[in-house]
C-alpha cells in the first residue's frame, strides 16, 4: 500500500514536471518565432526605408503626359521607390513598393516598374507576407524647416508627406514606421532614407553660402 501510494505520488511528480517542461517548451518556440518574424521584418523595412529615393516618372496612360513622383506617404501606409541589388538585367536596380496591412496581415507588395496604380502593375506585381497579428500601421516623416532661424525648431515630423498636390519631388529626410501587435506589442523603426543628404541634393544642386559650409 505504501509502496503504490509512493509510486502514485512519484507518477504525479513527473507528471507536473513534464507539463511545465512542455509549456516551457513550447515559450521558447513562440519566442523564437516571434523573434525570426522581427528579424525578417527588420531586415525588409531596413531595405526599403533605408535606401528610399526620390523618383520621378510620367504616367503614359494619361493624356496630359504629367510627370509625378512616386511617393504615397500617409499616416496609414507608405509607397515608395527604393534601391536593391540587382538580380538579372530585366529586373533593373529600382523597385517599386508599398506596405499594405489587409486582415491584420502585413505586406510588402512591389513591382519592378513604376505604376500610378497597381493595375498597371499587373502581373509585375510581388507581395511578400511580413507579419501576421498586426493591428495597426503608423507612419511619421521627417521634413526640414530652412526658414527658421533656430536649427532645433527646423526638423519637422509630419503624418503625411505631400506629393501629387504640390509641386515637391524630394522624399522625407528620414522615416519612423511603428507596428502594433494584436496583444499590444509595439515596434518602432527610424531610418534615414538615402535620397536625402545636407551636401547632395536630387536633381539640379546649388552650392551652400560661405557662411553656412
Amino acid at each position: 500500500m505504501i509502496a503504490a501510494s509512493i509510486l502514485a505520488m512519484i507518477a504525479a511528480g513527473l507528471f507536473v514536471y513534464s507539463q511545465n517542461v512542455s509549456r516551457s517548451w513550447q515559450q521558447i518556440i513562440r519566442e523564437r518565432n516571434r523573434m525570426i518574424e522581427l528579424m525578417n521584418l527588420d531586415r525588409t523595412i531596413d531595405a526599403v526605408l533605408a535606401n528610399a529615393v526620390p523618383f520621378i516618372w510620367r504616367d503614359d496612360g494619361s493624356d496630359a503626359k504629367e510627370t509625378y513622383p512616386f511617393i504615397v506617404a500617409d499616416p496609414g501606409g507608405l509607397r515608395i521607390a527604393y534601391l536593391h541589388p540587382i538580380h538579372d538585367n530585366i529586373e533593373g536596380g529600382i523597385r517599386f513598393a508599398e506596405f499594405i496591412l489587409e486582415n491584420g496581415e502585413l505586406y510588402l507588395q512591389y513591382s519592378d516598374r513604376p505604376f500610378y496604380d497597381w493595375n498597371q502593375a499587373a502581373e509585375r506585381t510581388q507581395r511578400v507576407l511580413l507579419a501576421e497579428g498586426i493591428a495597426e500601421l503608423r507612419f511619421l516623416y521627417l521634413d526640414w524647416n530652412d526658414s527658421d532661424d533656430d536649427w532645433q525648431n527646423r526638423a519637422l515630423w509630419l503624418d503625411q508627406w505631400e506629393t501629387s498636390d504640390s509641386e515637391r519631388t524630394d522624399i522625407p529626410l528620414a522615416i519612423a514606421m511603428t507596428v502594433v501587435w494584436q496583444n499590444d506589442r509595439t515596434h518602432t523603426w527610424f531610418r534615414r532614407t538615402l535620397g536625402n543628404s545636407f551636401r547632395e541634393r536630387y536633381g539640379k544642386w546649388n552650392p551652400l553660402d560661405e557662411d553656412k559650409r
